[in-house]
């Protein structure tokens, strides 16, 4: 398993820092083959008229980086060209160079979060609206070139997850066809808007990030992070936007790393707030609204707080698209007056089932439901019966729960080692592609 952090914290995210960071990551080779697929989609698009075209290595803040430089003829219309034009653009381009369906995919939709964006903010219809300054070649060259080089870096692959830092979006003002508006521009908010992405403002009065980074960020990232995933890290490659600033390196920075197959790994948000001054019933209460609103686990620890007081730690566990909603509920029903919150990475074991098995007992069939977890390569390491069927059991026979747990357990063993026995005679055939550390390219 891999990891692609995008770390646009500092100086933002535009296409073209993209591109070049991603091409900072490959070889020499890797990067003239791009090139030369970028030349070669002037033969499907007839406006893509490229004079010059290069990566090159530049220094910014005394940093080494790579930099994309291109030269194109400029058209008198250019400004004036609609959206669907560009994305027919695009398209064109993805079909001339055949690439991958998730390269393609990639490039249509941050083609398509950009026309969604600007149609929306103008109020015109995604078939008539204008895209102005980002009508250009450098728009098709940025796009496609970065779906070119995920694909050849194999960073579209499903062993490969792909991250976000919060994004800085700068300060200031911003002047474009429309006129001068404060920093960020409408297109950025409506592309990051209902989006799992933290922006930040600054360090510097000027636009970091522009709307073809913006929507090929929201294209591959799953979310911002707040701190970088755990990795071990195997390549970093810098790209340099085209700005000098005097307090920040004017630099994207793409960071691949390599995560331990042993375990599998997710993320998770524990909510935690101190509570005094309150009942038991008032905590149970809170505690049966949090799991029903999908809290994934809750503690409630004792503790002693200030002045000798007892109070009670709550601590809740859950994922990002319920947190707010369970937030709303602790404020609201325990009127506490803040929450800490913290995202945590989590190995978690690879393999996690849930069976239905029967059980025969005194002539009588029950089904009990046991989760069952494994490891990576299939073992079983732990199994547990639903507390509820176990009990319902208990109940209908007359027996204590314990006695009713040892007898579903054994069903439930029994059950478990058949299906060990059939899965290993399988699992000798299996395989599987791992990407081994020739795969990522280094720089060249």
């Amino acid at each position: 398993m891999y990891r692609l952090v995008i770390d646009c914290q500092t100086a933002g995210i535009s296409g073209d820092m993209l591109l070049s960071s991603l091409a900072d990551l490959a070889t020499q080779e890797v990067r003239r083959r791009i090139v030369d697929c970028l030349y070669s989609c002037q033969d499907a698009v007839s406006w893509l008229k490229i004079h010059d075209l290069a990566f090159k290595q530049v220094s910014r803040s005394g940093f080494k980086a790579m930099q994309l430089s291109i030269s194109y003829e400029q058209e008198e219309e250019e400004g004036e060209r609609r959206g669907v034009e560009v994305y027919d653009a695009v398209a064109r381009c993805c079909k001339h160079l055949s690439l991958s369906k998730k390269a393609e995919s990639f490039a249509l939709k941050s083609m398509e979060e950009i026309v969604k964006a600007e149609a929306v903010i103008h109020m015109e219809d995604r078939s008539t609206v204008h895209l102005h300054e980002i009508s250009s070649a450098d728009t098709v060259v940025d796009i496609v070139g970065t779906a070119l080089a995920l694909q050849e870096l194999n960073l579209l692959d499903d062993d490969v997850e792909i991250y976000a830092t919060r994004v800085a979006v700068g300060g200031g003002y911003v002047s474009f066809s429309h006129g001068t508006v404060s920093n960020p521009a409408s297109a950025i908010l409506e592309i990051f808007k209902g989006r799992r992405f933290t922006l930040i403002g600054g360090p510097v009065d000027h636009e970091l990030t522009t709307p073809t980074g913006a929507a090929m960020l929201v294209s591959l990232a799953r979310c911002s992070l707040d701190f970088y995933p755990a990795l071990e890290c195997v390549n970093v490659g810098y790209g340099a936007g085209m700005q000098e600033f005097t307090t920040i390196p004017n630099l994207l920075k793409v960071v691949l790393g390599r995560v331990d197959e042993r375990y599998a790994r997710d993320s998770i948000i524990m909510l935690e707030t101190n509570l005094d001054d309150v009942e038991g019933e008032l905590i149970a209460g809170i505690v049966d609204r949090l799991m029903s609103n999908g809290a994934r686990d809750i503690s409630v620890i004792q503790a002693i707080g200030k002045k000798g007081r007892p109070s009670y730690i709550l601590r809740v566990l859950c994922n990002r698209d319920v947190m707010n909603n369970l937030l709303a509920i602790i404020f609201r029903e325990s009127g506490t007056l803040g929450v800490r919150v913290q995202e945590y990475d989590r190995y978690i074991l690879a393999g996690r089932d849930v069976l239905d098995v029967p059980v025969m007992v005194r002539g009588r069939e029950f089904r009990i439901r046991a989760k069952v977890a494994k490891d990576s390569d299939g073992r079983v390491v732990h199994v547990k019966a639903e507390y509820d069927d176990v009990a319902s059991m208990a109940d209908a026979l007359g027996l204590p729960y314990r006695i009713a747990y040892t007898m579903a357990c054994k069903s439930i063993s029994s059950m478990l080692n058949t299906c060990i026995d059939e899965s290993s005679s399988n699992s000798d055939d299996s395989s599987g592609r791992r990407r081994d550390d020739s795969d990522s390219s280094s720089n060249g």
